[in-house]
């Protein structure tokens, strides 16, 4: 078998170098109109057919400033053609200059509404741009000391349909496991993928792509900067090229090595449940639940509430085994919904109280104005909860003392939303690393009947605060103790106590007070090897780091469209 080696490497950060010109050729009608357009990305360019039998390239302009990168162009005739993945060659969107400017004006329009920071948006924006472009120019923009409580979060997708698909866990195209990228030189050229854990259902899950193995290649081919995106998505088989950790009795260490290739089968329109693990614990006199949940959605965008459901079903049985300690893993948790987040943190507080507020709600002063006269001075309160909203669902009161939380850098909105708001009313004691650090909130917005535009938003329209008015987590909440999964790169099953996060939380509970990680284990691997950038632009591509405002969102739209 074959031992797989990495070089020791230091932080390295990708670098884009992109060139892009403008077409300054004179119009020629006598071309006809236009066909198809393909993007071509070894290229960089759009190859343009047209109905008179020919065809023609146009330099791309490669916009990397979106995750994934963006590539543009307008033709001749002033038609716009764009595709949202840079990366990948295939085929592209086309639209004319008044369907551009016709969905441009709907942008502007509805962020004037709704838009957290409306009174910032530019009073003279650029119609002719592509829509993601115009939406991403007229944004009040992060910036770390010139403007830090900016917009670092809403985004635009050309479908509505796939925008709400991705908020519910609905994947077009899913591989079947979450994965981080692990560098394998010290240029950062080339990654393999670790698997984090597979997915319910999927294929990947039936033939053992299992949490803690390594993908080393996709179909024979090197998994790179430029081709991840390609790799991991798509349609059909997929092989797999997997290595895993063998010990090594004389140097007392572990070493990875091959194990073959696994042809897997994609799957369209997968739906991941959240609810991932569960189990009990039995310590001294303590039962403590533990609980893997790894995103705030009630359902798969069908409204029969089976997520939160499920939730419940799981805390309550938790409740019926007498539990009095609960570990909450939110560490692959990067948001959601609202209304899910409440209903957990319902659950969850110690002495719960319908009178008790969860979180206040600021918005901008248009949407407040109607709302505060719609609804009265207290619209903008959200209490504790008994039943799951608009079900006869009960909520269990687990009557909590204290609530351990594992985290990562990818615990954001949702989870720092149950953070936030149960700090107030009991401890809260956070394992593992510092958190994203989102305190807003957004609302989908879209048109379902226009056939000129089937673009969907997310843009942000409220900042929550907890019930002692704070909000300010913008850099992330730091961990009561730090423990670093990925310190070796050897990751243990959930519910595994030599898990360093879940060992940490048990060993706190039985009165232990340090941190823990399994002494025997040793690997040639290290964190610093992780690409957290694109980790994260992955992740922020599947869930957006998401915390939609499905308590009110739809009341604001039809209250704002009387």
């Amino acid at each position: 078998m074959k031992r797989l080696f990495l070089i020791f490497p230091l932080i390295a950060t990708l670098m884009f170098v992109v060139s892009s010109c403008d077409s300054k050729d004179t119009p020629d009608t006598s071309l006809g109109d236009v066909v198809s357009v393909t993007y071509d990305a070894t290229s960089q360019s759009f190859i343009v057919k047209y109905s008179k039998g020919s065809e023609k390239s146009y330099p791309a302009v490669i916009d990397n400033t979106t995750s994934p990168p963006t590539a543009s162009s307008v033709l001749e005739d002033g038609t716009s053609v764009w595709t949202s993945n840079a990366n990948i060659t295939g085929e592209a969107s086309i639209a004319d200059k008044e369907t551009v400017n016709y969905v441009n004006e709907w942008i502007y329009d509805e962020m004037s509404i709704y838009y957290l920071w409306n009174d910032k948006l530019p009073k003279r924006p650029d119609y002719s741009l592509i829509p993601s472009k115009f939406f991403t120019s007229i944004l009040n923009k992060y910036h770390p000391t010139s403007n830090p409580d900016g917009d670092r979060f809403s985004w635009i997708q050309e479908s509505y349909v796939d925008l709400l698909d991705n908020l519910s866990g609905v994947s077009s195209s899913e591989i079947g496991f979450d994965y981080i990228f692990v560098r394998t030189d010290e240029a950062g050229t080339q990654y393999f993928a670790l698997v984090l854990y597979p997915k319910a259902g999927t294929d990947a899950e039936a033939k053992g792509i299992n949490r803690g193995r390594f993908i080393t290649q996709i179909d024979g081919k090197d998994i790179t900067p430029d081709n991840y995106a390609s790799l991991f998505g798509g349609s059909g088989t997929k092989r797999l090229r997997m290595a895993d950790w063998i010990y090594d009795s004389d140097e007392r260490s572990y070493y990875l090595q091959d194990s073959g290739e696994v042809p897997i089968q994609m799957h369209s329109r997968y739906a991941e449940n959240p609810v991932h693990f569960d189990n009990v614990y039995a310590i001294g006199d303590k039962k403590v639940g533990y609980l893997v949940y790894n995103f705030f959605a009630r359902d798969k965008g069908d409204d029969s509430y089976d997520y939160d459901k499920l939730l419940m079903t799981k805390l309550t049985n938790f409740q019926s085994q007498g539990i009095n300690e609960m570990v909450l893993d939110l560490r692959y948790n990067s948001g959601g919904a609202v209304s899910s987040a409440i209903a957990l943190a319902s659950a969850l507080v110690k002495n719960r109280s319908t009178n008790n507020i969860l979180v206040t709600s600021e918005y901008n002063s248009i949407v407040h104005n109607e709302l505060q006269k719609e609804y009265g001075a207290d619209y903008n309160k959200e209490f504790f909860i008994e039943k799951i909203m608009d079900t006869s669902v009960s909520i269990p009161a687990l009557n909590l003392p204290r609530l351990y939380v594992l985290t990562s850098g990818w615990t954001a909105s949702a989870s720092e939303f149950i953070i936030n708001g149960l700090t107030p009313y009991m401890d809260v004691i956070l394992i593992g690393e510092t958190t994203y650090g989102k305190n807003v909130g957004s609302i989908s917005i879209y048109e379902k009947n226009d056939p000129k535009n089937k673009w969907g938003m997310q843009p942000i329209i409220v900042k929550y605060f907890n019930s002692k008015g704070e909000s300010d987590f913008t850099a992330g909440f730091n961990p009561d103790y730090e423990v670093d999964e990925f310190e070796d790169l050897f990751l243990f099953d959930f519910g595994d106590t030599n898990d360093p996060l879940l060992g940490t939380a048990l060993a706190h509970i039985s009165g232990q007070r340090s941190t823990m990680r399994a002494s025997s284990i040793s690997t040639p691997f290290r964190s610093s090897q992780v690409d957290e950038k694109a980790s994260i632009k992955l992740r922020n591509k599947k869930q957006k780091f998401e915390m939609v405002d499905d308590v009110r969102g739809e009341e604001i739209k039809n209250l704002m469209k009387k």
